[in-house]
Parts: structure tokens; C-alpha cells; sequence
């Protein structure tokens, strides 16, 4: 079943989870993190998709929320989901231990050039997008430096190396939202998606953005092809395809 299909069949269901990533998938990365910008075409197919009944869309980021809901605004009835989905909106724990990762991460950064140290609330992530020279040996610093914490979760990402206190993922995240019972289109393009990809079940349907490994049963390659995916889907459950269809 092609990708086109596989979306047309299910604009039926309901309820219909839409989750979608924002770095690589709504927005493209870029070398400043503060300077993306979501794709406005696919922001306007995720406002419709969300006024449509039993239908959920939420926007699900490593990035902190107050970062978030900077860069996309408020999309009326769009859920937004920071911290590789340990904020799901109500009130966070501030983790303790992560003012001395903070700091000995910043005393890495101060020595290396281009990388940057970001500190959210559950997490702190050390990017190294701009670092000219040995990669390699640097994130051999930083993953031993995170051995030296059993209670850290490390996760790697797109030239980033985040470490966290929480045990959640994105995939948790969406499995709460489902409640068991929606159907479920997920997109997205990093390594922290495959949470979300390896507990879809086989009426989902998983798009993981550009290269890589993956348990996505589809891809494509850029952020404009996910923008024609969801103004597509937009397009068929605007036009009622999805209204009196089956239940999931």
C-alpha cells in the first residue's frame, strides 16, 4: 500500500491521533536552533486536521515548551508536547542534579568551539551542529562523562546528546494520548521518533523524514513532503472522507 493510500484509508477512523516532530519534520534544521521556522503550509493542515471531530493533533519535540510555543505560536487545538514528551502540559518536576550536568557541561563547551549547552527541565542537552574537528572524540567525552551518572538516560539525536532524568519518551507520550484506542499517524525524522514507531500498531502509520534506520513503515525525504502529507490528509478529512467512517 502506497503512502497516499495508506493516509486516504485512514482520514476514516476515528479517534484519529495526528503526532508530528518539529526539527526536521514541521520545521528544517538549521545551524541556529532559535531561527527554525515551521513549515506555514503544513501548520495550516494541522489547524484544520485539529477542528475536524475526534481528532487529535499534537506537536511532539525534544525542544522545552516555552521554547515551542515560541517558535510556533498557539495553532488553535494543537496540542504541544516539550521534552521528548515529559511535559505534557501540567505541572513539571524540576529534577535535582541538573545544575552540576549543566555545569560540567558548560566546562566542556567552554573548551570546544560551536558547541552549546541547553538546559530544560528534565534534560540537559549539549549540541555540537557548529563544532569544526574530531566529533568522534568529543562525544566520546561526553558519553563518559555521562557514565559517570547511572540515574542518566542518554539520548542522541541529531548532533545533540541529551541527558536526562526522566525515564519517559515520546513514544510514552503518545500512548497516553491514544488511550488505547485511536488510530495513529506519526511523523517524524530523529532517533527519539523511533519510541513512537516501535509501538505503532499495524493500522498506523509511521513516516520517518530523510535517512536512517527506522521502524517507520514509510518515509520521505524533506520537511516540504511532510507539509503535502498533512495537506493531503487535511484535504480528506476535510471533505468528509473521514466523517461516519469506521471506528478504531
Amino acid at each position: 500500500m502506497s503512502l497516499t493510500e495508506a493516509l486516504a484509508r485512514l482520514a476514516h477512523h476515528r479517534p484519529l491521533l495526528i503526532g508530528v516532530d518539529f526539527d526536521g519534520t514541521l520545521a528544517p534544521i538549521t545551524d541556529r536552533p532559535h531561527q527554525a521556522r515551521p513549515n506555514r503550509r503544513a501548520m495550516a493542515a494541522l489547524e484544520t486536521l485539529a477542528r475536524a471531530p475526534e481528532v487529535t493533533v499534537a506537536i511532539v519535540s525534544g525542544r522545552a515548551s516555552r521554547d515551542l510555543v515560541g517558535l510556533v505560536g498557539g495553532p488553535a487545538g494543537v496540542t504541544l508536547i516539550g521534552e521528548h514528551g515529559n511535559d505534557m502540559g501540567g505541572e513539571l518536576v524540576v529534577h535535582d542534579g541538573l545544575d552540576v550536568l549543566e555545569s560540567r557541561l558548560r566546562r566542556l563547551a567552554e573548551s570546544i568551539p560551536g558547541s552549546e549547552v541547553e538546559v530544560k527541565r528534565s534534560s540537559v542537552a549539549f549540541h555540537y551542529r557548529n563544532v569544526k574537528g574530531d566529533l568522534e572524540d568529543l562525544l566520546t567525552r561526553v558519553l563518559e562523562m555521562a557514565d559517570e551518572w547511572p540515574e542518566v538516560k542518554v539520548l542522541s539525536g541529531k548532533m545533540v546528546v541529551e541527558m536526562s532524568l526522566s525515564a519517559r519518551t515520546k513514544g510514552d507520550a503518545i500512548s497516553e494520548l491514544t488511550n488505547g484506542v485511536a488510530r495513529i499517524l506519526y511523523v517524524g525524522d530523529d532517533t527519539t521518533d523511533e519510541t513512537v514507531f516501535q509501538v505503532l500498531g499495524p493500522d498506523d502509520v509511521g513516516v520517518k523524514v530523510g535517512e536512517g534506520d527506522t521502524a517507520a513503515g514509510y518515509r520521505v525525504d524533506v520537511v516540504d513532503e511532510v507539509a503535502d502529507l498533512l495537506v493531503f490528509l487535511a484535504g480528506e478529512v476535510e471533505s468528509g472522507s473521514g466523517t461516519g467512517g469506521e471506528q478504531a
